[in-house]
Parts: structure tokens; C-alpha cells; sequence
């Protein structure tokens, strides 16, 4: 049987060009003497729908489109990801947390030449993380098996998480599955393809079945999806695999030869996911040009190189806007980063708006002495003209502040947080450099400039100042960070590690009394197993302290 893996970029509510895009995937298919071709997980609604799911209107359009879909598959067999509903309202006592109209389920239909052949509602629905599945639908209780008969194949089909369930899995082996077919929505983040091709290896080693697992790929909001469809046979080795970050359709036979996996670099995996995530956010929300503010530093230089290289050096604009305090070598190092790039670059300084700034609260703040007010003035004046040219010219501005200044607070509210996308947002310091230097390599000369990456971290607000005046060392910094967000690790727990008790102390403090510049700042990519944003929910107002 030659099966093919529609890995699809979907955005979340146009179901119409969603549905031109699946019917190409057929078409292409069929062309390709294909016999069934397999889409991912809510592919026609795109995913996560979110609370368009409470929209009777979407249910319906979503209806409609899997009706058109049928339609198209003359002589082809599809599995289908969409959302089902019946006519009943949900029951008071199930689980889901929003009651919508009618019951949902997020479901996989099975059709051939023009006939729904059946279909399976997910088991288990994901409630934790960035997933919110329990709000919107019923979880199915019953698996169930496939018979198709051009070519003579049974098949259990099950969705996302299912694959992880032992019973179900065994239930429809039991049954009499030749196939296992996965569609899945899995977020990226990095090394994760890894653990999912071992936990697909696995399945199908153990139950002696082949398994064909299909995954979109495509940024969505703070969300990147990566793709990696694969097959594996009923040994557990690998017979076909998708591209990563790419739409594909990979053609396949359940008797193919093994191939040998490929595993890339983390820091090569995350710059691809922040490639696409940027791409994919700026796009399919209606923009073409970014502007982005230019310090002179890394985090602005590498939001600019990866801005550039995801959309083109024509619509990325750099922004230098140098006060009093800018040093000339900040000044130069932010030219020769747009001139590296082939970038649109303007000066605009600020003395002027300082100064004005200063006039005006002189008299509010006679016989007080200047500290990180009179800083934070510039900052919030430099988020005032981003905004402006994003306002007079349609740009997007996308700020440049990573994981760790973000988890302390670091960062000025109004100020270097402003824009709609925060590109970096989950991207600790230590790894900024990692990727500074991965382009670097990838390109084969400096195009973030040497002098970039040697400088000592600064934020640049008042003469002299480091940013290790305020934070500990970022290689000190950054896993004290990774164990308390990513890894719960316990204040006691950090400091057995090795840490100094007053440093995670200071630490621990920072990061519990910042959550109010957090749910304030633009959205940003997700690129580790704990980002802030819709995976991590923490109360502002709490008085819990750890230890």
C-alpha cells in the first residue's frame, strides 16, 4: 500500500484555505498513484482552535469543508482530522469545563472514494501545559478499528495523546489493526522530535505493528509545530520521515527498507523553530515589514538576523536611537549589523525627548536623586518611536528582550518589552550567543559582528553600567532559572545543586515579583518545555514564597 504523509502548515480559522490546501494534498496524491494519503490532527479548523470552537458558525464551516473534502477523494482513501459534533448538548457531568452548544470531540474520519468509512474521537483529551483540550471537548471511550477493502487493510486510528495509552493501543491490535495511524498537533520545543520518534519506535516494536504517525507543522501564535511524520515498521525501525519545519507529502510503503534517523542540533532546531514561528506570526497575521530596535547588543542583533532570514533583508527595519549615554562603538556595531544584514537602518536620536522628559518632571522630582527612573525614561521613549513608525507604516515591532532578563524583570515595562511579537522571549541568554555563533557558522563569516559577541552585556541606560551590577553571570543565571521554571526544582533542591543560597534567594525573588511585567509583554515563541505565556499560568497578586 502506498501511503503518503500530508504534513500541512494550516492557520488556525481559514477553514476555506485550509481545504483548498488538503484538496491539493489529494490531488497531488492521487497523481502519485497514492492510496491513502493522511492528514494531522484538526487539520481543517487548524489547531488550537481555541473558543472558536463555542462558535456554532465555525462548527458548521467546519462541517461544511469536511462535506467538500469527501467530495474530492474519488478513488483515494484520507484520514482526516476535523471536528465532530453531535446534536445533543453535553452532559452536565462530563468533564468538559465550557459548555459549548452541542458536544464537540476533536475527531479523525476515515474516507474512501467519496465514502466516510468512520470515524474516531480522541481518548485523551491534554489538559496541562499549553493545552486546553478538556474545555471544548468530550472524550471518546470506545476504540475502534477500520476495514478498508481497496486495498484489504484494517486500520486504528487514534489521535494525539491515544498513541501514549497502553490499553487502547493494545485494544485495537487485539481487534486485528495491520495499521496504526497517529495524526497529532505536537508543539515543538527542543529535543522533543527525538523523544517522539523513540516513543513511536517503541509502540510499534512492542505491539508488532506498523505505525504511521502524521504531524503539522506551521507557527501559530506563541506555538511552533515541526512536523517530523514518520513510519515505522513492525520492528520498530524507521521507514519514512517528513522534513522538519517544512510542508511535505512523503510517499511511502509499509514493506519500505529502513532508513537511518537524522538528528540535528538543538541550537539548528531552535533556529528553525524561531525562523518559522517569526515567519508564520508575521504573515498570517496580515503584516510584511518588521521594525526592530537596534542597541548594538546580541539580543537585537540576533532578533534581526533571524527577522531577516524568516521574512527578507527588505522587510526588515533597524532602528538605532542613541541618547546621551549610547557609546559611539554601540552606535557603530548596530550600522554594521544592518549593513551585514542588507537591512533598512535609521538613527534617531533621543537626546532631545530625554531632555524634554527631563524639563517636564524636574519640578516633580526636585530633591529626589536620579536612579533607574531617569534610565527607564529612555527606554520607554525608544518603545514610543518603535511604535510610532509601527503606526504611521504597518510595521510590526518585534522586541528583542530573552528568557532570563524577562524571568527577573530585567527589562522595562512600556519600554524595550513593546511590540507584538516578542521573537526571543524564550530563549535564555546563554543560548542567544549559542545561536549568534550557529549563524555565524551557518553563513561562514560574521555576520553578527565579532565585536557584538565579545562585548560585555549592558543594558546601556546610565554610563558604565553591566548588567552583572544587577544579575548574577548569565552561565550562573540561566540554569538557576532552567531548574526553578522549567524543572520546579525547590529554592533547597537549587541550592543542593551547587548554587549560592543568597544568589538563588535573589534569584527566586526576582522571578516571583516580575509576573506582572510578564502578562504584559507581546506574545512570544516557545521554544523550551516551560515558556512563559499560555504554559505557564501564575498568579500576580501572591504571596507564597518559595522556602
Amino acid at each position: 500500500m502506498r501511503i503518503a504523509l500530508a504534513q500541512i502548515n494550516p492557520t488556525v480559522g481559514d477553514i476555506e484555505g485550509n481545504t483548498a490546501k488538503i484538496i491539493d494534498y489529494i490531488r497531488d496524491a492521487r497523481a502519485r498513484h497514492v492510496e491513502m494519503v493522511i492528514f494531522p490532527e484538526l487539520a481543517i479548523t487548524g489547531y488550537p482552535p481555541k473558543d472558536l470552537l463555542l462558535k456554532p458558525s465555525f462548527i458548521n464551516a467546519n462541517l461544511k469543508a469536511f462535506e467538500e473534502v469527501l467530495n474530492e477523494t474519488e478513488g483515494i482513501s484520507v484520514i482526516l482530522g476535523f471536528v465532530d459534533r453531535t446534536d445533543e448538548p453535553p452532559a452536565r457531568n462530563s468533564h468538559i469545563s465550557v459548555l459549548p452548544e452541542n458536544t464537540l470531540y476533536n475527531a479523525a474520519a476515515l474516507i474512501h472514494d467519496r465514502e466516510l468509512i468512520g470515524v474516531q474521537h480522541k481518548m485523551q483529551l491534554l489538559n496541562y501545559d499549553v493545552f486546553d483540550e478538556g474545555r471544548y471537548f468530550v472524550s471518546a471511550t470506545e476504540s475502534r478499528v477500520f476495514r478498508l477493502e481497496h486495498p484489504e487493510l484494517t486500520i486504528g486510528i487514534n489521535l494525539g495523546a491515544d498513541l501514549w495509552v497502553d490499553e487502547a493501543l493494545e485494544r485495537r491490535v487485539r481487534q486485528g489493526a495491520e495499521l496504526i495511524v497517529n495524526i497529532s498537533a505536537s508543539p515543538f520545543y527542543a529535543g522533543k522530535s527525538r523523544q517522539r520518534r523513540e516513543l513511536v519506535a517503541r509502540r510499534a516494536r512492542e505491539y508488532r505493528v506498523p505505525i504511521a504517525y502524521v504531524n503539522l507543522i506551521g507557527g501559530q501564535d506563541d506555538l511552533v509545530f515541526d512536523g517530523r511524520s514518520c513510519i515505522f515498521d513492525d520492528n520498530g525501525a524507521l521507514i519514512a520521515e517528513g522534513a522538519q519545519f517544512e510542508e511535505c507529502l512523503t510517499v511511502s510503503t509499509l514493506d519500505s527498507t529502513p532508513i537511518t534517523p537524522q538528528y540535528d542540533d538543538p541550537i539548528k532546531e531552535i533556529y528553525l523553530a524561531l525562523i518559522l514561528g517569526i515567519r508564520d506570526y508575521v504573515r498570517k497575521n496580515g503584516f510584511e515589514k518588521v521594525v526592530i530596535g537596534l542597541s548594538g547588543g546580541i539580543d537585537s542583533a540576533l532578533t534581526a538576523a533571524l527577522a531577516t532570514d524568516a521574512l527578507g533583508a527588505h522587510n526588515v527595519v533597524g532602528v538605532s536611537m542613541p541618547s546621551a549615554i549610547t557609546s559611539p562603538a554601540s552606535i557603530n556595531d548596530a550600522k554594521k549589523m544592518a549593513e551585514n544584514l542588507g537591512i533598512e537602518f535609521k538613527i534617531i536620536p533621543i537626546n532631545d525627548a530625554v531632555d524634554a522628559y527631563t524639563r517636564i518632571l524636574a519640578p516633580v522630582f526636585k530633591g529626589t536623586m536620579p536612579d533607574t527612573t531617569e534610565e527607564n525614561i529612555q527606554a520607554r521613549i525608544r518603545g514610543n518611536i518603535l511604535m510610532a513608525l509601527s503606526n504611521k507604516f504597518g510595521y510590526l515591532v518585534i522586541s528583542t528582550g530573552n528568557k532570563s532578563e524577562l524571568a527577573v524583570g530585567y527589562c522595562t515595562l512600556y519600554g524595550d518589552m513593546s511590540g507584538g511579537l516578542a521573537a526571543i522571549s524564550d530563549v535564555p541568554k546563554t543560548t542567544v550567543y549559542q545561536l549568534a555563533n550557529y549563524i555565524n557558522r551557518m553563513k561562514g563569516w560574521a555576520v553578527i559582528p565579532d565585536s557584538i559577541i565579545v562585548k560585555e552585556p549592558s543594558a546601556e541606560l546610565r554610563i558604565g553600567q553591566k548588567d552583572t551590577d544587577t544579575l548574577p553571570p548569565y552561565d550562573v543565571l540561566d540554569p538557576i532559572l532552567h531548574a526553578y521554571i522549567e524543572e520546579n526544582k525547590s529554592k533547597e533542591e537549587i541550592i543542593a545543586m551547587g548554587f549560592d543560597a543568597d544568589v538563588v534567594s535573589e534569584v527566586i525573588w526576582k522571578v516571583d515579583h516580575n509576573e506582572y511585567k510578564r502578562q504584559q509583554a507581546p506574545i512570544g515563541i516557545k521554544i523550551t518545555p516551560k515558556a512563559f505565556g499560555s504554559g505557564r499560568r501564575m498568579p500576580i497578586t501572591n504571596k507564597y514564597m518559595d522556602g
